[in-house]
């Protein structure tokens, strides 16, 4: 096992190592804001009219930074978990802040925030750690848009929360109890908020390119086989499932459909982004501005990525009237810090990132990347045609080295669309370059490939390919998703996985026996006083487990003991969070307080124990929540006391 996770970290090494930042592109740390709570991490990042720098820290605290004398000045504070700012004036900004958007203003012009005006806190919320409320972007209308994040399992519902609390939303492993957690939300410029779209996981990145459009990012996990950016608009569901609890006209508990209904209903992704090569984690999107100083990529799109010290570029065509193509990294490794996860352009033309962990990846400070103002030797970009894929380059290549078959090793593959957390690889071939063709001026490079297959990710890592003077390609690793073909496109296949009813394992044989003596009573022998039942995760050994929200919740069954005397009860239990305790009533009188600790995992189930006076005959066995929400039980094993 150790070797195996040994191996599999050391792939993911070597896959991120595609990317090189060119010599053209240099990057440098700024000073980090002087925050009262000593956090260096950045997670809302824009500019001012007048030049300064503005950023939110998840401490609340929002700075002011001017570049030319790199000092900096506190604004506002007291915000909570701000992740992402527009600067509206040099004395007014619009932030993201987890309950609500805000417009935070200075009136009496003393440098500092007096005014806090809410623009909008019509959404739920139900107190769980992962309802993140991620950066408010502003279309040419004045119209906002931003994104909620879904719910974690591996965090539980607070007592009170916020909107309506519908269970519908509730037993996946990324939920929606709360409107409208998986949706990106618009605020328009009359002040109504209302669902734009819906079916994303973790949204942390919002942006839209020069002609408009609108984008966001999504992080793999449940429901996203890899990390994704889509095309955004109205109405539409970009497939995970817990959001469409709130939306018109679905019945049903969506968690619990059939994937492959869900496929019908949903859009595919512009751009995958290959899990382990390109971004594990993306975040905020930006599109080069004409006004920013930073090579010939102009209208193209950037995307940081969590998980490493990467930003990828995004190269985009219309094909069948949506959008869809290929990435490729771009400032990658070197003194670029990870977490690249808010990024905005400086009056100058060179681009700041800030950095952040989110608690689960990244790091931290401010990066600014300078173009020395010579072309780099990129692909400029990669487009489809009816027989392979046409790279445009900066510079004229080598012909030589661009016409040899091996330096263009295509395969192709897709990503499941199915409940479970992430996707391998699927249908993995490699794909024949049948041949090669270098334009006369050496920019223009087609490769005409055995076959294109609809519905795929094609991607090449292009090997030893040079320009006509000498200068290695600073990035080689590609991958398009080709969604549609220029002319004949078959049907979506939709590549479902089939349903979510898992096989079940026979009624009241668990498993794991743990004394033989012990008969076994499952969830579906109990009453149930508010716990739904699931069986989103693997593992368990009846129809289902007991799943516990908050509040007044219990499980109780009723046992027969052939005789009185003590016993013992064991509960088999998966906890993917910190401990959760649980009141063991027995027989109408409270027996104890049991604690049930993490197990690692939602789909890792353990067990705990507790010796118990029985009576003989019947006796009451209650589980009762202890003001917060339960791990999930499996089922319970009453060993009987022994005879004399």
């Amino acid at each position: 096992m150790k070797i195996f996770i040994y191996l599999f970290m050391l792939s993911l090494f070597v896959n991120f190592a595609f990317g090189e930042t060119s010599p053209n592109y240099k990057v440098t740390q700024i000073p980090n804001p002087p925050s009262k709570f000593g956090t260096k991490q950045i997670d809302g990042l824009d500019f001012l009219p007048d030049g300064r720098m503005v950023v939110c820290l998840p401490s609340g605290e929002v700075f002011f930074y001017d570049p030319k004398t790199s000092g900096w000045q506190i604004f506002a504070e007291g915000l909570h978990n701000p992740l992402g700012v527009i600067a509206e004036s040099n004395s007014s900004l619009v932030i993201s802040q987890r309950p609500e958007v805000t417009r935070v203003s200075d009136t009496d012009g003393d440098g500092k925030a007096d005014f806090y005006q809410v623009m909008t806190d019509e959404f739920g919320m139900s107190g769980n750690y992962h309802e993140f409320h991620f950066t408010p972007v502003k279309d040419k209308e004045g119209n906002y848009f931003f994104s909620l994040g879904t719910g974690s399992s591996g965090d539980g519902i607070r007592p009170i929360v916020r909107g309506k609390f519908d269970s519908r939303g509730r037993p996946g492993r990324m939920h929606s109890s709360t409107p409208f957690r998986g949706c990106v939300m618009k605020l328009t410029k009359d002040g109504v908020t209302i669902p734009w779209s819906y079916g994303h996981r973790t949204p942390n990145g919002l942006g839209f390119d020069l002609e408009g459009n609108l984008f966001v990012t999504d992080n793999q996990g449940d429901w996203v086989g890899s990390s994704k950016l889509f095309h955004v608009k109205e109405g539409r569901f970009y497939g995970h499932a817990a959001s469409l609890t709130w939306k018109s006209g679905f019945e049903g508990a969506p968690l619990e459909a059939d994937p492959k209904d869900l496929a019908k209903m949903r859009t595919r992704a512009a751009v995958v982004f290959p899990h382990g090569s390109m971004a594990n984690s993306p975040t905020q999107v930006l599109a080069i501005s004409p006004d920013a100083r930073f090579g010939p990529f102009t209208g193209q799109l950037l995307v940081g990525e969590m998980n490493t010290n990467r930003i990828v570029r995004v190269m985009l065509e219309e094909v069948g009237g949506e959008l869809q193509g290929a990435c490729v990294p771009f400032i990658d490794g070197g003194a670029l810090a990870r977490g690249c996860n808010r990024m905005a352009w400086a009056p100058d033309g060179s681009l700041y990132v800030g950095h952040t962990k989110h608690t689960w990846a990244g790091g931290e400070g401010i990066s600014r990347v300078e173009w020395n103002g010579e072309d780099p030797f990129e692909a400029v970009s990669m487009k489809l045609t009816k027989t392979g894929f046409r790279f445009s380059f900066t510079k004229p290549v080598d012909s030589k080295l661009a016409g040899v078959v091996a330096n263009w090793p295509f395969k192709r593959y897709y990503y499941k669309y199915h409940k479970t957390y992430g996707s391998p690889q699927i249908d993995v071939s490699p794909v024949k370059v049948k041949s090669i063709e270098v334009s006369k001026d050496g920019k223009v490079v087609d490769i005409h490939l055995e076959e294109l297959k609809a519905w795929h990710i094609h991607e090449v890592n292009i090997k030893g390919l040079k320009s006509v003077d000498g200068t290695s390609l600073a990035n080689s690793n590609f991958a398009y998703t080709l969604n549609r073909l220029l002319e004949n496109t078959p049907a979506d296949p939709l590549h479902a996985s089939g349903t979510t009813q898992r096989k079940k394992a026979s009624s009241g044989k668990p498993a794991k026996v743990i004394d033989p003596r012990g008969k076994v009573y499952q969830v579906a022998d109990a009453k149930l006083k508010g716990v739904k039942t699931s069986n989103s995760h693997d593992g368990y050994t009846g129809t289902g487990y007991a799943d516990f929200n908050t509040g007044n919740e219990s499980i109780e069954w009723d046992i027969k003991s052939a005789r009185e005397g003590q016993g013992e009860i064991v509960i088999r239990y998966a906890l993917g969070a910190s401990a959760r305790p649980l009141n063991l009533i027995v027989n109408g009188e409270k027996h104890s307080l049991l604690r049930f600790p993490g197990t690692g995992g939602w789909s890792t189930w353990k067990e705990i124990a507790a010796r118990v006076e029985f009576q003989k005959g019947r006796n009451s066995i209650v589980l009762v929540t202890n003001g917060a929400s339960g791990g999930n039980i499996d089922h319970l094993q009453f060993i009987g006391p022994k005879s004399d």
